[in-house]
């Protein structure tokens, strides 16, 4: 009988509901192992501790995952988190399906909890069409990162985890062997995925994905389905649109910025120009997007005056919240940002929640809310300061350095058309 070798990625030490999902799929499981010192824990399960192995050094994800595929036992892999908990036969059905298919890659339906939500994915059958998944710019639309099955040798193959990420490694990995991986859905198989962590360092995903961008040919891998021999300026324009809109959506608005203004050099369009104004916006340059606001661009007078509105409006608020928190009036300024978060989410709010988090002593908080900053707008010294001000009271200094790396390398994703 196959059997898996489970190997838990996370910094977190896992609660009873994980063992008892691992428990209904004992006959399958060969070892799990943990990257953490020996623990009495009392479940039937051949748990193996290998925290006393790790190296001395600070591990990224990537790293942690390498390390722990070369203890593996069993060629075949499943990978889980401390929040995954696996149904019933899981692996069973998991094995039988990569036994039927020979997928390099095998994965089951999500159904992501928080709290007392739950959320099915049913998500679509890559099989045989798994080139196509450049095209959608977001792999991870269609193959969740946990519960997935894979061997050894498809590792290898594909030389494993990037060690340069914190995040996005597996999904890194796809990308760069879509040309040969084979994935394969089990759709009568589901598992469930508890959202307890609700910040997420989007600038990792924006990193691979200008980096994917750079491998794969546009013209026949990533967008086929644009009329490049009719008319390659639009065709252009419109692919920049797109990259850019997505890099829009994991807050990296410097680089979509870029995207949308490289479109319009190639084919001026109202839709791209929009996109433009609200990524400057979300970076705080609101004075860009004056300059931007006029009919020599195409816009009508009832857009630029409704834009100019809601600038002047979104700068002065944030002009008095700054001005409230320097008089230390904090809850107020938190209120009122927390209002002005339902209509405008920007880089300069988020510093200015950063700032109001700081002044309470909730430097973790802070971080997030100063990093989120730099994310959407890496530019501004203000952010960069008040970031590093704050790392470097946490020893994060490092991760500062990297963000800035990843965000201001290969800024331009033009080149592979």
């Amino acid at each position: 009988m196959e059997k898996v070798s489970v190997l838990l990625i996370s910094s977190s030490f896992p609660g009873e509901r994980f063992f008892e999902s691992l428990e209904t799929n004992r006959e399958f499981i060969e070892e799990v192992i943990l990257p953490f010192p020996t623990k009495n824990v009392e479940v039937d399960l051949p748990l193996r501790f290998v925290g006393e192995e790790l190296p001395a050094r600070k591990l990224t994800k990537a790293d942690l995952r390498n390390f722990l595929v070369s203890k593996a036992s069993s060629d075949r892999i499943l990978f889980v988190s401390d929040s995954t908990y696996l149904d019933e036969d899981f692996v069973g059905e998991l094995l039988e399906e990569r036994e039927q298919t020979s997928a390099d890659v095998v994965f089951a339906n999500p159904i992501y909890v928080a709290g007392e939500e739950e959320k099915l994915e049913n998500l679509e059958q890559p099989y045989g069409k798994e080139k196509t998944l450049v095209s959608s710019l977001a792999i991870e639309n269609f193959v969740p990162e946990w519960g997935v099955l894979t061997t050894k040798a498809v590792l290898e193959k594909g030389k494993g985890f990037d060690s340069f990420l914190e995040d996005y490694e597996f999904y890194d990995f796809l990308y760069r062997n879509l040309d040969w991986l084979s994935l394969r859905l089990s759709e009568l198989t589901y598992f469930s995925q508890e959202l307890r962590e609700f910040y997420v360092d989007t600038s990792w995903r924006s990193y691979v994905l200008r980096r994917m961008l750079r491998k794969y040919d546009w013209k026949t891998q990533v967008f086929p389905y644009l009329s490049w021999k009719e008319r390659e300026d639009v065709a252009k324009a419109t692919a920049l649109t797109l990259i850019g809109n997505q890099l829009f959506k994991y807050f990296d608005f410097m680089n979509a910025s870029n995207c949308y203004r490289e479109s319009l050099i190639s084919f001026h369009n109202q839709e791209t120009l929009r996109r433009l104004i609200a990524s400057l916006k979300g970076m705080g340059f609101f004075e860009k997007v004056r300059e931007l606001l006029s009919p020599s661009q195409g816009l009508s007078g009832e857009e630029i005056e409704r834009e100019l509105k809601f600038i002047d409006g979104v700068e002065k608020v944030i002009k008095e919240l700054e001005s409230a928190v320097q008089k230390g009036k904090v809850l107020e300024a938190l209120a009122a940002a927390t209002e002005l978060a339902k209509v405008y989410e920007g880089a300069p709010l988020y510093n200015l929640f950063g700032v109001i988090n700081w002044i309470k002593k909730d430097l973790e908080n802070a971080y997030r809310f100063f990093h989120k900053a730099v994310t959407m707008s890496p530019l501004d010294r203000d952010f960069l300061f008040n970031l590093s001000s704050v790392a470097k009271e946490l020893d994060r200094e490092e991760e500062v350095e990297k963000l800035l790396k990843i965000l201001l390398s290969e800024v331009s994703v033009e080149g592979r058309v």
